[in-house]
């Protein structure tokens, strides 16, 4: 089994949502060897700014790198440029104003706050869609001249996407930036905006107790998938240790 090199991470549900596992998973990453710690990436459907202030109040370690708005975004401390570098692969054919206009006038959807908004993002909220649903904002958008993505989760929230975005994606594309081999990656998810994480040929995955069934059905049929006991972080945490990055017990 190939060294892990980069472990990345969604929060809610999965590094956040049990406090007392939160500050273990903190613990135990802390405690890793400078030489053995993996990076550590926190790759949420929230924005940078939010993910920050949000790790920060959970008591979550510092990341290395940060990819927010569901693949949209990202940030490092150390390499202020990444960010601009990356958006510059997304905002083609992209005009979320007029994305904007359209879903705003279609029935069911509902606008999500303010603050889950961004110039590469448009999120909603769509409850019990089906896939012919999808399809229908799929087919106006094109109509449209808008190359978007949809990603639906929860059975309620909808992003609407750059054609080239996605938590996966901007993982992807990250990783060849840093010259690392998806086969050194540990991705962690509970719900279906992560599904594009676990997708990448040849990653290695840790799904928490509490993961969605739209999503724990990867572990059908798969290798490298791993389903943790333990609800959140309890469950990253026994994936961890499955995978030999931290010790048992």
């Amino acid at each position: 089994m190939k060294p892990i090199r980069l472990f990345c991470s969604d929060l809610d549900g999965t590094l956040a949502g049990e406090r007392e596992g939160t500050l273990a998973f903190a613990r135990h990453w802390s405690a890793l060897p400078d030489g053995q710690r993996p990076l550590l990436v926190y790759n949420s459907g929230r924005l940078v700014e939010d993910i920050l202030a949000f790790c920060a109040q959970e008591g979550l370690p510092p990341a290395d790198f940060v990819i927010g708005g569901v693949g949209t975004m990202l940030y490092a401390q150390s390499s202020p440029d990444l960010g601009e570098a990356y958006r510059k692969t997304l905002d083609r054919d992209f005009d979320v104003s007029r994305i904007e206009d359209l879903l705003g006038s279609m029935e069911r959807l509902s606008r999500q706050p303010e603050r889950y908004q961004h110039p590469l993002k448009s999120s909603w909220y769509l409850r019990d869609a089906e896939p012919d649903d999808l399809l229908e904002i799929e087919s106006r958008l094109l109509v449209l001249g808008q190359t978007a993505k949809l990603v639906y989760s929860s059975r309620r929230d909808l992003d609407v996407l750059p054609g080239a975005a996605d938590k996966g994606q901007a993982l992807d594309w990250l990783c060849a930036e840093l010259g690392i081999p998806l086969s050194g990656v540990v991705v962690a998810g509970d719900t279906d905006n992560d599904r594009a994480m676990f997708e990448l040929d040849g990653i290695r995955g840790i799904l928490p107790e509490n993961a969605l069934a739209e999503l724990s059905s990867l572990t059908q049929g798969r290798d490298g998938i791993f389903k943790g006991k333990g609800r959140a972080a309890w469950g990253v945490l026994d994936g961890l240790r499955h995978i030999g990055l931290i010790e048992p017990g």
